[in-house]
């Protein structure tokens, strides 16, 4: 990961998840600060099951003994289901999440919150509450220890509908199958499930919190990538389906194993590196606004590799500057800047037709905004 040039990872605390191969802090230092590129890393942290190769695990451990140990997961081998809302068990992730600090992570990955689903459809009314609060748990111990620990959650996109509190214990979310994968990998995912889940996550990124989206579009194999022509085009439609929305996107493998590096799409570092060969298509670094239309204020996000200096205004319709943004450096990663609706001289905007311009690098994007008084 060191020379791939990501600006985020998210890795096992260990190499094989036991003890005896837990990566050392050095190596974790290594990783966030590698050769291209400054990066946050993040431990993979199960808090929906337990997992028979892990420290905590004891032999003699059967389901219903200890007594907050489920069934075995069919699909996962070594992965038991867990009543989460016990205190055996949170005490358990505790100090998983002790021995994540010792390696100096910037934070989790939670998996499995969904699992409070299964308990609901039986009957168990505060399931989704209970999981709420393991994840406000899990950040506030993370945060007494660093103060700009994170916590990204996977799936679960509706929770904040079952919980309202729920947003404030998390920094980021990932989705998996939005596009591809739903059914199965290398399948388009049902319209309607598509757009329900771009609703829900709209209410992260509407809350600030950074929005990962996780496709599955190879259809030949689990377990190593393909580049035949369907597949990129594949590819290409889930990165600009998620970007469009102000998602930050992500196409893979179902096994995760292979740290899969999608052409046409390479982080900034890659490109640089393979010099000026076959030019690659750059990913847009405006995306669009919202609400849009908007009536008052609208947000205009942008997301860079590296940091730039760039110019974010505001034109008419007729191509006249109506508003300054920013002119200045812009950090690397996902910054959002506000347009009130007004013009040089404070002055409101009328409803009408309006252009977000960044200018950086050479480049000039535009994104198409509508004002409605």
């Amino acid at each position: 990961m060191g020379q791939a040039g990501f600006d985020l990872a998210v890795i096992d605390y260990s190499a094989d998840g036991t003890d005896e191969t837990a990566f050392p802090r050095e190596r974790i230092d290594s990783l966030r600060n590698a050769p291209a590129g400054p990066a946050i890393v993040l431990s993979y942290l199960s808090i929906g099951e337990a997992e028979d190769y892990r420290f905590y695990w004891e032999d003699d451990w059967k389901p219903g003994n200890p007594s907050w140990l489920g069934h075995e997961n069919p699909d996962w081998e070594g992965n038991f289901r867990v009543a989460y809302w016990d205190s055996g068990w949170r005490e358990i992730v505790l100090r998983y999440l002790d021995k994540i600090l010792d390696a100096g992570f910037d934070g989790v990955y939670c998996d499995l919150v969904d699992q409070y689903e299964y308990f609901m459809e039986r009957g168990r009314d505060s399931a989704a509450i209970e999981m709420a609060d393991l994840v406000a748990e899990i950040r506030a111990a993370g945060r007494v220890r660093n103060p700009d620990f994170r916590v990204f959650v996977q799936n679960a996109s509706e929770l904040p509908g079952l919980v309202a509190s729920y947003l404030e214990s998390v920094d980021g979310i990932g989705q998996e199958d939005i596009y591809y994968g739903y059914e199965r990998d290398g399948v388009a995912t049902p319209s309607e499930v598509t757009s329900w889940l771009e609703n829900n996550l709209a209410v992260f990124r509407d809350a600030g919190k950074s929005v990962l989206t996780v496709d599955y579009p190879f259809s030949l194999s689990e377990n190593k990538p393909h580049f035949d022509s369907q597949t990129r085009q594949k590819i290409d439609l889930a990165y600009e389906r998620s970007a469009s929305n102000g998602f930050i996107p992500y196409c893979t493998v179902r096994e995760l194993n292979f740290m899969t590096i999608n052409p046409g799409h390479e982080p900034a570092s890659v490109r640089d590196r393979e010099g000026s060969g076959s030019p690659r298509p750059a990913s847009p670094a405006l995306l669009p606004n919202y609400p849009n239309p908007f009536n008052g204020s609208t947000v205009i996000p942008v997301a860079v590799p590296r940091p730039v200096h760039a110019i974010l205004s505001v034109f008419d319709s007729r191509g006249a500057e109506m508003a300054r943004i920013h002119d200045g450096m812009v950090r690397a990663g996902r910054t959002e800047f506000r347009w009130d609706g007004r013009s040089f001289g404070d002055r409101p905007a009328a409803s009408g037709v309006y252009f977000a311009v960044w200018e950086a690098e050479g480049r000039r994007e535009t994104v198409k905004m509508i004002l409605v008084r």
